[in-house]
């Protein structure tokens, strides 16, 4: 892996940590009612691990921009996931379950911000809205972990699934090796809270950006948390829940890649807006339709969502920060979106679909979307986000961070 041009390692990179993703996310639901868990505990136990989530996530972003670089912070916590996710199978009882997957959570957090400000550092100023064509390649693979991981978990037991997870966490690390270590930007001058309190000095539009997020993230994880038991619940089971994320993740794949020519022509601004509003309708639907296989073919209007407004706020980040504070600033707007939003989705989340029921919940979630869309709106009503750019290819000359490959 060493003789690897660098384009060809980081897309590698985000292909083997897509298929990490499809072993965890799609499940988690399945497997902890398998450990004899309800909703309501289920929701709990997600909610304890947005707690670690929002914890860690300024730690590993620190981490990574000012101390021991991107591709170190990347690998330490992978094998973190690793170690905890094997873990899962040897505690019981719902309180060593939530303690082991709070730890769990905190070392998951290493990797996406740290992987995405990678590929940002990649692509340069010039050619960061490419960023979706890079992503791409981790939807893809995704898609094909949520099919081939639901039809294993469906023969083998969902019991299996957090030692597939933890298998799929060292790959990202073996794999990882295809990069050396970059070089971190010491904190010295980054004043009162390190990089964390750089972001907001560097850019106090953050603040908007952030109260969108949280928004829309929180909708997110209380509709995509219980999608799985709705399905369950309507007859399915693990096949039929990861053909329908699979469907979602290949969906995802054109989406990003396409991601640049919208941002080109409409701004970052309306593409973001455009997810938010893509989610609303998705979870109305989920909410008024019963019939599982349906239901699980829907996540095409999630796979949209996400491709849509995950790839616009990583440039949005790149917009807003300099190059040395890339990790931090994804990881500020994912303790919004994958910390403060899952504590809030997935907790009052489970409450609601096990004592108002899926409807409730699919509806509510689709209500918060839209005020999501209406915060981004405003928040991100600037010049340099609202106004449409010219988008080159990145294949045409990146200009990477040196010393990120051998």
């Amino acid at each position: 892996m060493r003789a690897l041009r660098e384009p060809a390692a980081i897309r590698g990179l985000f292909v083997v940590f897509g298929f990490a993703v499809g072993a965890f996310f799609p499940f988690v639901s399945l497997y902890l009612r398998a450990r004899g868990l309800d909703p309501e505990a289920i929701g709990l136990v997600i909610a304890v691990m947005a707690v670690a989530r929002l914890a860690a996530n300024p730690v590993w972003g620190h981490l990574g921009d000012a101390v021991i670089g991107r591709v170190n912070a990347l690998r330490v916590g992978t094998l973190g996931v690793a170690a905890t996710a094997a873990a899962m199978n040897l505690v019981e009882g719902p309180v060593a379950i939530s303690a082991t997957a709070f730890a769990l959570a905190a070392m998951q957090v290493a990797g996406g911000p740290n992987l995405d400000a990678i590929a940002l550092a990649h692509l340069g100023e010039e050619r960061m809205t490419d960023y979706g064509r890079i992503r791409a390649w981790e939807s893809l693979s995704y898609a094909i972990a949520c099919l081939a991981f639901g039809a294993l978990l469906e023969a083998a037991g969902i019991g299996w699934a957090m030692r597939v997870y933890a298998v799929a966490s060292l790959a990202v690390v073996a794999w990882s090796v295809a990069l050396r270590a970059d070089r971190a930007t010491r904190a010295a001058g980054h004043g009162k809270l390190g990089t964390v309190g750089a972001v907001f000095r560097e850019a106090p539009r953050f603040w908007g950006l952030l109260v969108a997020t949280l928004l829309v993230w929180t909708a997110f994880n209380a509709a995509w948390n219980f999608i799985a038991l709705k399905i369950s619940d309507g007859g399915g089971g693990p096949l039929l829940v990861g053909a329908g994320l699979a469907l979602g993740g290949l969906v995802e794949v054109p989406v990003m890649r396409l991601s640049s020519r919208l941002q080109s022509r409409w701004g970052l601004r309306r593409v973001f807006v455009l997810g938010c509003l893509v989610y609303a309708l998705g979870f109305l639907l989920w909410g008024a339709i019963s019939n599982p296989t349906i239901v699980s073919m829907l996540a095409v209007l999630e796979g949209t969502g996400f491709g849509l407004l995950f790839t616009t706020g990583v440039v949005i980040v790149g917009r807003l920060l300099p190059n040395h504070l890339y990790a931090t600033g994804n990881a500020v707007a994912a303790m919004a979106g994958f910390g403060i939003g899952p504590i809030l989705g997935a907790g009052i989340g489970g409450l609601v679909y096990q004592h108002a029921g899926p409807t409730v919940l699919y509806f509510g979630a689709s209500a918060l979307a839209t005020c999501g869309a209406l915060a981004a709106w405003v928040a991100l009503s600037v010049p340099a986000l609202a106004r449409p750019a010219a988008v080159p290819s990145v294949e045409a000359g990146a200009r990477p961070e040196p010393g990120l490959v051998p």
